[in-house]
Formats: C-alpha cells, sequence, structure tokens
C-alpha cells in the first residue's frame, strides 16, 4: 500500500477527530438533561473510537477539488465541521445494524448495545453476571435494544443539525440538507431490503438484487458525501452527477470487500463467522450458491443462518466460496468496477484538480488492498 496515502489518511483522520471532539463537547455542554449528558458522553466515547473516516474526509477532498484558493481559505474549517455529518450518518447505520445483526465487535470494540449498560452502572444487568435472572437479563436485553435504536436516531439527527447550524449560505445548506435526508432515506431503505433477503432463499436472490442493495446501503453513503461536499464546492451539474455516480460505485466497491473481511478479514476488527451465521446475504454466498454442486448447497443451506453452527461448518462455508469461485469473481468484478469508476471522473466537467484525482485512484487501491487478494 502506498504509505505516503496512508499518512494523509493519517492526518486527515486526525483533523476529523479533532473535529468530533469539538462538536461532542459542545453537545455535551448544551444538553440540559443529567442523563442525556450522561448518554451523549457515551454516544461520544464510542464515536471516538477507531474508524477509517473515509466519507468525512472524500467529502472534505471534493470540495478542496472544486473550490477556489479564496472559498477554501474561507470555508475550510466550516467544511470539516459539516464533514463530521456523514461520519454520524454512518455511525447511526452501523449502530442499529450491529443491534439486528448480533454483532458483538465493531472496530476490535465491543459493539454500541452489548457496552450500553455500563452507562447505567448496574452490574446485576449486565448479561454476563453470574447471579442475572430471566427477568433481569430479559430487561437488559430490552434496554440494549431501544438504547441502540434511539441512540442511532438522534445521531443520525445531529448530523443534519450540523449542517443547518453551519456558516455556509441558505442555499448550499439547503441543498446539502437535502442531499443528507436523501442519503439517510436510501440507507434506511437499503437496510429494510436487507432484512426482507433475509427471508428468501439464496435461489430467489440475484447478483442484480444484491447490486441494487449495496448500493444503498454502502453506495449511497459515499455518494452523499461527496455530494454534500461538492455542492459546498459550487458544483455545476456536469461535476455533481458523475462525482456522485463514480463515488457511489467506489461504495459498491467497499461493500464487496466488506463482505469479504466479513468471511476472510481480521477476527479481531470484526467477526469473520456472524455474516455466515446469521444468513447474510453477500456477493460471495449469491455467486458460491449459483456455482455449487448439489453437495456443497447442502452444506450451504444447512449453514448459512444457523447460529448454532459448528466452526468446522463454518470453515467449509468459507471452503465453498474460494472453490466455487466466489472470491476470484469479487476480486474480478471490483476490478470492472474501477475501470467503470475511471471513466465517470474523466466525465467531470471541469475536472477535478490533478491532486484530488490522485487522492481518489489512491482510495480505490487502499479500499481493494486486502491479503486475501494477494
Amino acid at each position: 500500500m502506498n504509505e505516503q496515502f496512508l499518512m494523509i489518511l493519517e492526518k486527515e483522520r486526525e483533523k476529523i477527530n479533532k473535529k468530533i471532539d469539538s462538536i461532542y463537547r459542545n453537545l455535551i455542554e448544551q444538553e440540559e438533561e443529567t442523563y442525556l449528558r450522561k448518554f451523549h458522553t457515551y454516544s461520544y466515547n464510542f464515536t471516538k473510537g477507531p474508524g477509517r473516516r473515509i466519507l468525512p474526509i472524500c467529502l472534505v477532498n471534493i470540495f478542496l477539488g472544486l473550490s477556489g484558493d479564496r472559498d477554501i481559505a474561507e470555508m475550510i474549517d466550516e467544511v470539516y465541521k459539516i464533514s463530521i455529518s456523514v461520519e454520524l450518518l454512518h455511525i447511526s447505520s452501523l449502530i442499529i445494524d450491529d443491534l439486528i445483526d448480533k454483532e458483538e465487535i465493531r472496530r476490535g470494540l465491543p459493539t454500541f448495545h452489548k457496552s450500553i449498560l455500563q452507562l447505567e452502572k448496574l452490574p446485576d444487568l449486565i448479561e454476563n453476571s453470574s447471579n442475572i435472572s430471566e427477568e433481569d437479563k430479559e430487561k437488559s436485553q430490552e434496554f440494549e435494544t431501544s438504547a441502540a435504536i434511539y441512540g442511532g436516531n438522534i445521531t443520525s439527527l445531529i448530523g443534519s443539525r450540523l449542517i443547518l447550524e453551519s456558516n455556509f449560505d441558505n442555499a448550499r445548506k439547503e441543498k446539502s440538507l437535502q442531499i443528507y435526508l436523501s442519503g439517510l432515506e436510501g440507507i434506511i431503505r437499503g437496510h429494510l431490503l436487507d432484512e426482507h433477503y433475509k427471508l428468501k432463499h439464496l435461489d430467489q436472490i440475484t447478483l442484480e438484487d444484491y447490486l441494487i442493495l449495496s448500493a444503498l446501503k454502502r453506495g449511497k453513503p459515499m455518494e452523499t458525501a461527496v455530494g454534500i461536499g461538492a455542492i459546498l464546492g459550487h458544483a455545476r451539474s456536469s461535476q455533481l452527477e458523475p462525482l456522485m455516480q463514480a463515488m457511489n460505485k467506489i461504495g459498491i466497491i467497499d461493500q464487496l470487500m466488506n463482505d469479504v473481511k466479513g468471511s476472510f478479514g481480521d477476527p479481531k476488527e470484526k467477526s469473520i463467522s456472524s455474516d455466515i451465521t446469521s444468513g447474510q446475504c453477500t456477493i460471495l454466498t449469491i455467486i458460491a450458491y449459483q456455482s455449487a454442486t448439489s453437495e456443497q448447497k447442502e452444506i450451504l443451506n444447512s449453514t448459512l443462518g444457523n447460529r448454532s453452527a459448528s466452526k468446522e461448518q463454518i470453515e467449509a462455508v468459507r471452503e465453498i466460496f474460494k472453490s466455487t469461485g466466489a472470491l476470484e469473481f469479487v476480486k474480478m468484478y471490483s476490478n470492472s468496477l474501477k475501470n467503470d469508476i475511471y471513466n465517470l471522473l474523466q466525465k467531470v466537467y471541469p475536472g477535478l484538480k490533478a491532486e484530488i484525482m490522485k487522492f481518489f485512484n489512491d482510495l480505490l487501491n487502499y479500499i481493494t488492498d486486502l491479503p486475501v487478494f494477494k
């Protein structure tokens, strides 16, 4: 991986994290209700955990790629502030998604719902307590669920406030908010489709279904980030449209890579079995099932969605992902999408600055740089 690009990402992450610190400090200070101040503090501690911050970094870079020197000098701090809105949009989605998928680890740390009981300081309600009764266990699970749902909702609403309270002119704020709300709607639609497909058998789900789902779940956040950055940078329609289309495809690639990490990634960062045991609709499951033998389909049918599946069963599914060519298909299809993205970026007129074009080229390589593909 390009070391210089990694240094750029790290430098930008530091700026984003400082802005997150500032925003949450203000939010906590302004909250009058004691418990809600505690909740915001907890949410802040979760939000400031390890994360790539790709969405806000992309938003900032699009603004830099389209804007003149004067606008950059005067408004760059406000752009960084608004960029946090798309990170909060992303985090709000993760909080609820982790709850639904019963994930326990996110970014190497406990997921929001698995650690939220620490906020209450009631050890008797924590599931790992040896003395917990069935009634208290049910009570703790109810709290986990409600706290994650409402916490996710308020996180996305805080993101919209950042746009409204910025110092940009009303026209750009209004257009940015429209894109933000469209992004929120698209992400929710994607998650609804995701839950719908969990009830479908794999022979009823097509590659086209998966791509529509990915364009909403992962493509829409990237499209939203870049769309807001472009609006803040006074983008013309000849710039905005191909940029948003290109970034949606980058989001699809990111979903493909996320699916691969869900079975072949680092278990310290994310479970590499939960996608399989929860019956998650992934590019690997769809392509593998289409190419599987009758014997392999039996293994897939008995393991996918089986939360009691053994390690041996899970490993057998991973081997099927390889032997059916599903893993290789992901690599091939990602390269095809890359070519589409390069072609779309060439249609941006007037074009992005050369250094920003290089940034997005490096970003694509960064996203697809997985050990399993080497």
